[in-house]
């Protein structure tokens, strides 16, 4: 016999209930319109989503909420496999996610499902900012090196570049070839200064790693790389397959990082901004001009030009020590 499943929500003295045996998505929020409706004024409108993805698997999903959402402590970035007992905190109601026999604190293996028709996709729209870095000429690179340095460094590049980004706060990271992404998850309509003074300093990090592995390892020159920064609306999706999901952002936020990075191949700069990420970094008041250049630049898959700020490493160091917000206030 299969064992019920619900949400329990408990806000100053006041307890609901809600069962999750029908359907396959429950909404969260102060709007009547909402599955579990909470009279918590710390919470969104729509605050967030539980999805069921298969059966007996279920997530929960931050919906972009102003306040944000925790579970057992810890922030909610990227939709997150509930388990029996976890505590979620959305504003000042915690919700309880019950699933008596189901998945506990200690991971069990799970059953794989065959689901004939659609796949069941699980999405939240989140404001991001994207980072993307890559390596220059890295296939002449592959070409000159032994497999096994090549392999050494790739690798010492990566865990550098990852324990960089994680110091930095950013929300999840990937490694794609000779190119790192990194993501950072906003929690309001759009970052403030300071989130992308997180970013920035991060991706100073890791051109300093990246130029003094040549100290490490006998390549042929010092390694150099490009970097694109942007900001907007992208969705974060399931992308894997069902039994092991693999929550990534998807759009033009994502593409057009990738595209700005490419920009400045050719351009003798280092580094290149999409709009948004500048118009955020204006509101911290840093100066900008002496630091970064407008230009109008097409981007492979674009109709239209667009514009971007670049600018070279050794020009963003100086930005980031006479700028840093940190500093200023200290």
């Amino acid at each position: 016999m299969s064992m019920k499943v619900y949400l329990t929500s408990e806000f100053e003295d006041r307890t609901k209930r809600l069962s999750l045996d029908s359907g396959n998505t429950w909404t969260i929020g102060r709007s009547t319109e909402n599955t579990l409706i909470c009279e918590d004024h710390a919470i969104s409108r729509r605050h967030g989503v539980v999805q069921q993805t298969q059966p007996g698997k279920y997530f929960f999903i931050d919906l972009g909420s102003s306040n944000g959402s925790s579970i057992n402590g810890r922030r909610v970035t990227v939709p997150i496999q509930l388990r029996d007992g976890d505590c979620v905190v959305c504003g000042g109601t915690k919700i309880t996610f019950h699933h008596p026999g189901g998945a506990t604190q200690v991971p069990r293996p799970q059953p794989q499902v065959e689901t004939e028709g659609a796949t069941m996709v699980m999405y939240a729209r989140r404001m991001i900012t994207v980072l993307v870095v890559d390596i220059r000429d890295f296939t002449p690179l592959t070409r000159q090196l032994d497999e096994g340095i090549l392999a050494q460094t790739i690798g010492t590049w990566f865990r550098q570049a990852g324990l960089i980004l994680r110091q930095y706060h950013a929300s999840g990271d990937k490694y794609i070839g000779d190119a790192v992404m990194a993501v950072w998850t906003h929690a309001v309509g759009k970052p403030s200064g300071i989130e992308i003074f997180s970013a920035l300093r991060a991706l100073a990090e890791i051109e300093t790693v990246t130029r003094t592995l040549h100290d490490k390892f006998p390549l042929p020159a010092p390694l150099r790389i490009g970097a694109g920064i942007n900001t907007g609306l992208s969705v974060m999706s399931n992308t894997g397959p069902q039994e092991n999901p693999d929550f990534s952002p998807l759009g033009d936020a994502v593409n057009a990082a990738f595209r700005l990075e490419t920009s400045t191949k050719n351009s003798g700069f280092d580094v290149s901004l999409g709009c948004a990420t500048m118009e955020s970094l204006r509101e911290s008041d840093a100066e900008i001009a002496r630091y970064f250049e407008k230009k109008s630049v097409q981007l492979k898959g674009y109709e239209n030009s667009i514009d971007a700020w670049f600018t070279s490493f050794e020009r963003l160091r100086s930005f980031l020590q006479e700028n840093d917000p940190e500093r200023t206030r200290s």
